[in-house]
């Protein structure tokens, strides 16, 4: 359950769009400019994918329940031995999303904030 609510805020905030304005710019032109720079952004900065640790080794406490022979529940927390977990991870993604935020500021647009991620 802790695992469950400590990445809960990521899926709030990958569930969100930037919202991009600039004065007397229909919403259809501006979603279109944004995917035009994310294009571009994309040839620009291509992917350079890299095997790195994303969660290092060590002992972490295992908690066990079980009921007892009287029913009531009787746990024991052991340190148990977890190995490091690696992946690709792109490391241009960073630089990636600035060229796509500079190529929205060189055409007048804005930085807003963030909108809920509207799924059609």
């Amino acid at each position: 359950m802790r695992r469950f609510l400590a990445i809960l805020p990521l899926f709030l905030l990958a569930a969100c769009a930037e919202v991009w304005t600039r004065p007397g710019t229909p919403v259809a032109v501006a979603e279109a400019t944004q995917a035009a720079c994310r294009d571009q952004a994309a040839l620009a900065v291509p992917p350079q994918m890299v095997w790195v640790m994303v969660r290092p080794a060590g002992y972490f406490p295992e908690s066990r329940c079980w009921r007892g022979r009287d029913g009531r529940e009787v746990c024991r927390t052991v340190s148990r031995w977890r190995r490091a977990d690696y992946d690709l991870v792109d490391v241009n993604d960073g630089p990636r999303d600035a060229w796509r935020r500079q190529c929205l500021a060189a055409q007048g647009f804005t930085f807003q904030g963030y909108r809920p991620l509207r799924l059609e």
